[in-house]
Order: structure tokens, then C-alpha cells, then sequence
């Protein structure tokens, strides 16, 4: 750049024509290495953020051309500012804890005092093992390095580049941690930034906090998980009503049991009441006590339990405003937001409560927790008593255990075919924690829209809606990136947002699938710089894709695969069974899947008659496949040929 200002001044002192030629040339030359340089940098941010969908939004953010959001201003006292937001954000969980001890008079609750204690034998119980340097490695260099650094102001990037020389204290110090059951004191202070929800930004409920932690706290932590989850897993200790935290399970595969459950049940006639319960402040607010009996009665011994309790008490935490840091306030209540523990601990936390005898069934994914029963047309004021029994029940659990159930925002939907609910009273409601829920016809759970006859026309035009904004928002910055690496965003960002539970709704219509082509084929054409009118489907051959109807058949047979070899929930892979099982002779049809009788076209949209039919037609050689990666190759190479 020296030489080409070098020879910008040569010409306007000369004024010749060469001097300006031989200038322009090597402007040219550096604007052009410059934006090869850009380039190159922003394809290498891809590449180390191609798993983080936020690190690349904000990749895509950072190039397109904007005004600017502008800053939020605090006007008043900034000390008194950040000591208001840190007083209101630690009495959350305390507040939630008194309002559901609260609901007990005025709903009649009657509340246990003690929790039923679970005997498990020593040498079955689970103790903390030694951490090995290689896994202190591992971890560390798993850290995503976008992420903010903690009070300490130690980043990841600090600890990578000084993981040769700090390795062996620092796994010295896990384990002393572990073998003492200690949790450094140091490690548990958290720094909380307010990020603005909507209303006056200086008021503190307007505001939703981010916690930022210590880092080797969170490398702690996660080897800590590891160890628990792997004693939890073998041992079969946590709720089988109980998706997340759990290898094999995902919001997917709860979809598609919830969904199937209801299909079933408009096969036999049936209608469906869902009830998707709003835990409040869920996190927040769980006694300590309560959650150290329960990790012993899932087999935790007392020194596992004593780290656990050094791990939640003596926490503190300050939050900024700006440069402002309040005063330490100490935490009493819930386990530390943002840190790797809390959502196994949550759901140990509520692995009793599908425990107590319910008329219907009673799922959760973490917090997110719903009921469902199933009842005939002409029994349905005994079924929405029976539910309404159940949603007692709950109540009582979450009373007794200090987790506030927000009525308020709990929806209760009336699910069955569309014959059936137009025979339904319209005056249907259920009556819960002194509030009448009446059926909505709309409700998001998991990220997927339900209606009330599971056609998801709704959730897919949102979702076209969604991934068409954010296609138009990367066609806008695709000159940044090269093709591979635009690809890449693509993939991450839009195609597997399409694709989210493909497996509950790719029953769907004929014309939501010429919808989510059409997103599919723009796509396309952002990638291979293709005009608007170009046929589209030599351009999918050239990038391999499958078209969406393929994807959706490529993404059930997967699955269907999974729980043919029991890499799937047991609730799944219970749903098929092979002709092999049910009579002893050898045939040639001995690999196929028993397919279930339905009586309707409501009950053929399930899962379980869909994958079973897609198995059944499958090629011999791929129903033989021992691994996953071998039959989903093998499987879109042939999709690809056909």
C-alpha cells in the first residue's frame, strides 16, 4: 500500500498520463489482493464457527451494510443502576420459590414434607474418578472460542494458547477438586450483562441477563458431566418420561413419539388433550437441599453429593452496566445459569416427578414439560377430568418442590381429526391452578407450531418465511465468501433450520413441499451465482443435494434405521417390530418391519407406519448396513442416482 500511495503522489506532481496508468494498475492490484485477504479471513471464521449458527449470524451480520443499532444510553447512576439490576436479577429464583409455596392455600394443595429416600448399595453408587491430562486436553481444545471470558478475564483462546504450559496444574487442580470435593471459590463468581427485552431498558424485569462464567470452571465442569452422565446412562437411573440430557434422545425424537402417540389415537377415533405446562423461572429457583436428596437417590455418593454441594453453595454474582460493576450478592437459590451442570441437574431435579400415577402420559425435554391424554368423542367430559386430575398432581409436585407453574402461559389444545372436532362441545375448558384454559388452536413446543389436526401447514409457512429472510440476508454479503464456504453458512443456517423434526412432519402436503423447494432452490442459486430464471436441476447435481422431497425420505429412513439398531430412544425403537420376532421360521423377508394395520389415513401419517414402509422397500444390502455413516452414504448415493 506504501508503494501504491508512492506512486498516487508521483502523479500529482507529474500530471502524466503513464504515471497515472501505472497507478491505477496498482490500485487495482491492492484492492484485489486486499479483498482476497478479506475473504480468506472471513472463510476461516466460517470454518472455526461451522458448528455455532450464533458465531456465524453474527459473521453474516458484521458484513451486511447497516445504520447501526443504536447504543443503549444510561442515564442515571451507573453504580446504582448495576446494584438495582443485580438486587432484582438474584431475587428471581428466591421470589419464584415463595409463589409456589404460595399456591398451596389457595388451591387446595396438600404438600409433603420430605422426600422418600432411594437406597442404592456403595459399590453401586457413583464416585469421582481422576482426570487424566489427555482428557483435560480434549475438553480444552472443544472450546469454542467465540465465547466471552469470565470475572477473571481469561478467555479460551488464553487457555488454548497456554494449555502446554498450564496442562498439568490445571488437571491437578480438577482433580483436587474432585478428591477433596471441593469447588474453587474462585470459580464460582459470575458476571451478569443485562441484554434489553423491550420496555424502559433501565428497568431491571425489562432485561434478561447473560451470565459469563469462569472458563476453567466450565473445563471442570464438562469432565465432571462426562463421568455423571456415563454412571447415569449405564445405570439406567434417569426417567425414561425424561429426553434431555440423554445420549440417543433429542427434541426430534420426542416430537415424533408425541406426535405418533396422537395419530394413533385419531386412527381409533380418539381425541387428544395436550397440555404444555410454563415453569417459571424454572433454573432459578430450585431448593438445593431438595436437589442434593435426589442426587444421592440417583445413586450419587456422599463425597459425589458433598462436591455437588460445594459446586451450588457460596456462589456470588455481580452484573455491569457498561463499565460499572455492581456489588457481589450471593446466590441462594437454582443452579448457575450458562454453566455446563445445570441442565442435568434440572432434569435430576425432576426425575421423580413422572413417578406418581397419571391417567395419561407425561413427557419433558428439560423443563419443557407437557401432558397428553387420549379419550373417545363420547367420554369426553370424563377425560378432561381425568387430565385435569393429572394437572392437580403436577401442581402439588411443583409446590412441594418450589417450581412455580405459571397458568397464564400453559396451553391446553384439543388435538383429533377435523370430523371429530366439529362434533366437539365448543365449550370445552379445563379448570387449572384456579385459571380456565380454554383450547388454543395454535401452540409452538420444542420449535415445531402444532394445530389442532397436526397438519403443520402453519409452522411450515413460518418456517419458509424464516429461511427466506435469512437467504435474502446472505445473498446480500455472498461476494464476501467463496463457494464452498458459502455453502457452508447455507447448510448451517438455513438447510438444517429447514429440516428441524423433518421426521414429525414430512407427511406433510404437496404443496408444503413445492413451499420448501422453492427455499431450496434459491438457496441453490445464492450458491452457484445463478440467474433467477436458471433451471434449477443440473445446479442441485452439481452441489449433490438431494431435492426435498429426497431429503425428507433420506432423513425418515434415517431415523427408521436408528431405531432398527437401537440408536434411538427405547420409546422408538419400540414402535417397530421385525417379522423375524414374530415367528421363528428363517425367510427372505426376515429383515422387514412388521407394518402396523390402520384403519385411517390419519394413523398411515404416523411414523411408525411411514418408517416401516420406507424400511420395507429398501435394498437388501442397505437394510445390512452395520453403521450409520456407511448406510447414510450408501443411502444418498442411491438417492442421488434415481
Amino acid at each position: 500500500m506504501k508503494e501504491r500511495d508512492r506512486l498516487h503522489q508521483r502523479f500529482l506532481r507529474t500530471r502524466d498520463i503513464i504515471d497515472w496508468v501505472n497507478y491505477k494498475s496498482y490500485r487495482n492490484n491492492v484492492k484485489r489482493d486486499l479483498k482476497k485477504a478479506e475473504n480468506e479471513y472471513n472463510s476461516n471464521e466460517v470454518r472455526q464457527h461451522k458448528d455455532n449458527p450464533g458465531s456465524l449470524w453474527k459473521i453474516v451480520n458484521r458484513l451486511i451494510p447497516s445504520k447501526g443499532k443504536e447504543r443503549q444510553i444510561y442515564k442515571g447512576d451507573h453504580k446504582s443502576l448495576a446494584n438495582d439490576f443485580n438486587q432484582f436479577f438474584s431475587s428471581v429464583g428466591e421470589n419464584a420459590a415463595r409463589a409456589s409455596s404460595h399456591l398451596e392455600d389457595t388451591n387446595n394443595i396438600n404438600l409433603r414434607e420430605s422426600i422418600e429416600s432411594v437406597v442404592i448399595t456403595e459399590i453401586d453408587q457413583f464416585k469421582f474418578r481422576a482426570v487424566t491430562c489427555h482428557e483435560v486436553r480434549r475438553v480444552v481444545l472443544s472450546l469454542p472460542l467465540n465465547k466471552s471470558s469470565g470475572p477473571d478475564k481469561i478467555n479460551p483462546l488464553i487457555i488454548k494458547d497456554c494449555l502446554p504450559v498450564i496442562l498439568g496444574p490445571l488437571t491437578e487442580i480438577i482433580n483436587c477438586s474432585l478428591r477433596t470435593s471441593t469447588f474453587p471459590l474462585a470459580w464460582k463468581k459470575a458476571e451478569l450483562i443485562p441484554i434489553h427485552k423491550e420496555g424502559d431498558h433501565e428497568v431491571p424485569s425489562n432485561n434478561r441477563p447473560v451470565s459469563l462464567l469462569v472458563v476453567a470452571s466450565k473445563i471442570c465442569e464438562r469432565l465432571a458431566l462426562e463421568q455423571f452422565s456415563c454412571y447415569l446412562t449405564s445405570n439406567n437411573r434417569l426417567s425414561s418420561h425424561q429426553s434431555g440430557n440423554k445420549k440417543l434422545h433429542s427434541t426430534e425424537t420426542l416430537n415424533v413419539f408425541i406426535t405418533d402417540t396422537i395419530l394413533k389415537a385419531m386412527d381409533k377415533k380418539k381425541l387428544s388433550a395436550l397440555v404444555l405446562l410454563d415453569l417459571s423461572k424454572a433454573f432459578d429457583s430450585i431448593n438445593h437441599q431438595r436437589l442434593l436428596h435426589k442426587l444421592s437417590n440417583v445413586g450419587a455418593s456422599k463425597s459425589t453429593v458433598n462436591w455437588f454441594r460445594s459446586y451450588l453453595t457460596d456462589r456470588f454474582q455481580s452484573t455491569r452496566i457498561n463499565s460499572t460493576l455492581s456489588d457481589p450478592l450471593p446466590i441462594t437459590y437454582g443452579v448457575p445459569q450458562g454453566a455446563i451442570l445445570s441442565p442435568l441437574l434440572f432434569c435430576i431435579y425432576l426425575n421423580d416427578l413422572p413417578c406418581a400415577s397419571y391417567n395419561g402420559d407425561l413427557e419433558s425435554y428439560v423443563d419443557d414439560t407437557k401432558t397428553l391424554l387420549s379419550f373417545p368423542l363420547t367420554e369426553a367430559d370424563t377425560g378432561i377430568k381425568n387430565l385435569e386430575e393429572d394437572l392437580h398432581k403436577i401442581a402439588s409436585w411443583c409446590c412441594e418442590n418450589n417450581l412455580l407453574v405459571n397458568p397464564d402461559k400453559t396451553k391446553f389444545m384439543i388435538i383429533g381429526t377435523r370430523q371429530l372436532m366439529n362434533e366437539l362441545d365448543v365449550n370445552i375448558s379445563i379448570s387449572f391452578m384456579g385459571k380456565i384454559l380454554e383450547p388454543v388452536d395454535f401452540a409452538k413446543d420444542l420449535g415445531l407450531l402444532m394445530d389442532s389436526h397436526l397438519s403443520y401447514d402453519k409452522h411450515i409457512s413460518n418456517l419458509v418465511s424464516s429461511c427466506l429472510y435469512k437467504l435474502c440476508q446472505i445473498n446480500r454479503v455472498k461476494n464476501n465468501f467463496d463457494k464452498g464456504t458459502l455453502t457452508m453458512i447455507i447448510t448451517s443456517l438455513v438447510i438444517s433450520k429447514l429440516l428441524y423434526c423433518s421426521t414429525v412432519w414430512s407427511n406433510t402436503t404437496c404443496t408444503n413441499i413445492k413451499k420448501l423447494q422453492s427455499i431450496q432452490n434459491f438457496a441453490c442459486k445464492i450458491i452457484t451465482g445463478s440467474k433467477k430464471y436458471d433451471h434449477v436441476s443440473p445446479l442441485l447435481q452439481n452441489l449433490e443435494w438431494l431435492t426435498v422431497d429426497k431429503l425428507l425420505y433420506f432423513r425418515d429412513a434415517v431415523m427408521t434405521f436408528k431405531c432398527m439398531n437401537n440408536l434411538a430412544p427405547k420409546y422408538l425403537c419400540d414402535m417397530f417390530e421385525k417379522r423375524s420376532c414374530i415367528h421363528n421360521r428363517s425367510t427372505r423377508n426376515c429383515n422387514s418391519i412388521q407394518i402396523p394395520l390402520f384403519k385411517t389415513a390419519a394413523g398411515q401419517r404416523s411414523f411408525s407406519f411411514r418408517g416401516a414402509s420406507i424400511w420395507n422397500n429398501l435394498d437388501t444390502e442397505l437394510k445390512k448396513c452395520t453403521s450409520l455413516k456407511t448406510f447414510k452414504s450408501q443411502l444418498k448415493e442411491h438417492l442421488l442416482s434415481t
